[in-house]
């Protein structure tokens, strides 16, 4: 992998980046051959769909650069790698390891990164009411009705003896999230929770804690319960110390936690981002297909090693885990990021707000409802 830039230097490129840039493209190192088209497979919808055919790859590919934590919520890239459907859409794909999401966003707008994910918090946000220019284009992290990696557990002790078994019963109780607590998505989705039954997160002692660090947390009863993610969800339940109590998708149904961001060169170059749309949806159901055990051209032991070749996370462990959900359409939940947007304002962290007008130039699904009109859309 090459060198990321500091944060420093992208911050300091940020300012030349709200002027102009061109695009990135990249020959291959050695003449690759064309993917097979695959076979029809069923849609999430349950119908019988065939995958979307292209025409051959240019000469010179088109070089991608995705920023990523290396996490599950990444799959949908990695199925579509595997595949070669990247390539099929003449794509050079490579993967950029980052820390956080934050250090993206000026990667994206200085064209050091094509793709990368751009979270509904406060840093997204006020990036957005600077003008920072980046297109949220796709669906990276949501959670339909029974599907997601992210919930609300409590430590065990608390819950066996009666306490914890619903939000309404979680007053006073000293609960994790990650770095910095209320300015987190996690914050967002909870406080849409707490609401419908007479809460807030004041109504809480909010702990600070990275999600690994939550696992020890919940052993040493230092935490009564955290919004917490896969895999380590899955490691304090087995542990014994921790159970799951409401996931994300019951708090704010088909909430947004992320979407993929666009960087202007990409954005600009309309073959190349068709392409990675095309691409990617194409993935993201074939992904659903197999998790729901409906014919695909990717199986679920495969998505489980793609998982755990990235994350690093035995791919046993992965079987276990709650997997993130997708729209097998693509189309990232615009309601539910405005929610939070509201919720951050009203916490007083987004202190210049987001016009109307940045709102609209902020959304890239366009791109997306032009691909969907040439492939088809499926039942969400």
């Amino acid at each position: 992998m090459p060198r990321r830039p500091s944060l420093p230097a992208m911050l300091a490129a940020l300012t030349l980046a709200l002027a102009a840039c061109g695009p990135s493209t990249r020959g291959p190192s050695q003449p690759a051959a064309t993917p097979a088209a695959a076979p029809a497979v069923q849609t999430p919808g349950g119908t019988a769909a065939a995958a979307p055919t292209s025409a051959p790859p240019p000469a010179t590919a088109t070089h991608v650069r995705f920023g990523s934590q290396l996490v599950a919520g990444d799959v949908a890239l990695f199925v579509a790698q595997d595949l070669g459907y990247f390539q099929r859409e003449g794509i050079d794909f490579e993967i950029v390891p980052f820390s956080n999401a934050s250090e993206m966003i000026p990667s994206l707008a200085t064209n050091q990164l094509e793709v990368g994910s751009l979270a509904a918090n406060p840093a997204g946000f006020n990036a957005v009411a600077r003008g920072v220019p980046v297109k949220s284009v796709l669906d990276k992290g949501s959670f339909p009705p029974g599907h997601g990696d992210q919930a609300l557990a409590i430590r065990k002790e608390l819950y066996d003896a009666g306490r914890g078994r619903t939000l309404a019963d979680i007053k006073g109780l000293t609960i994790g999230f990650t770095p910095p607590g209320r300015g987190t998505t996690s914050a967002c989705a909870l406080s849409a929770g707490l609401q419908r039954v007479g809460l807030t997160l004041d109504d809480l002692n909010i702990q600070p804690l990275t999600f690994p660090d939550m696992v020890p947390a919940f052993a040493n009863g230092a935490i009564d319960g955290a919004m917490i993610t896969e895999p380590f969800m899955t490691r304090a339940i087995k542990q014994g110390s921790a159970v799951r109590v409401m996931g994300i998708d019951e708090m704010f149904p088909n909430f947004q936690i992320s979407t993929l961001g666009f960087s202007p060169s990409l954005y600009g170059n309309r073959p190349a981002a068709k392409g990675f749309v095309r691409a990617y949806i194409q993935a993201s159901r074939d992904y659903l297909n197999a998790i729901a055990g409906r014919p695909s051209p990717i199986s679920r032991a495969r998505i489980d090693e793609l998982i755990a070749q990235q994350t690093k996370i035995d791919a046993a462990v992965v079987h276990e885990m709650a997997l993130p959900g997708l729209n097998p359409n693509g189309l990232p939940n615009q309601e539910a990021m405005r929610y939070c947007y509201q919720f951050f304002r009203n916490e007083g962290l987004i202190p210049e707000p987001v016009s109307d007008e940045q709102f609209a130039s902020l959304w890239g699904t366009e791109l997306v409802e032009e691909v969907l009109g040439e492939m088809g859309r499926v039942a969400e």
